[in-house]
């Protein structure tokens, strides 16, 4: 009779190439049918305004002043 483990082994692997093949379009599907947009009213759009409203907040803040010039003893050097 012969060896079952390599058959096993065989049936295994086309079942986790089938999975993972079946999950990466399923989830092609999902950004597929949404389009890459969100609902203005959703958790995301609400994410995004105050990440946005954040970042306007800071804007002008983001560096230092600049630093004062060098006095002429510092620049010989």
């Amino acid at each position: 009779m012969p060896e079952r483990g390599p058959f096993f082994r065989r049936a295994a692997y086309v079942a986790a190439v089938t999975m993972s093949s079946a999950a990466f379009v399923f989830s092609l599907t999902g950004i597929a049918t949404t389009q890459g947009h969100v609902k203005p009213n959703g958790d995301a759009a609400a994410a995004a305004k105050r990440l946005q409203e954040r970042v306007n907040d800071h804007a002008g803040r983001c560096h230092r002043a600049p630093a004062a010039p060098a006095s002429a003893s510092q620049r010989e050097v």
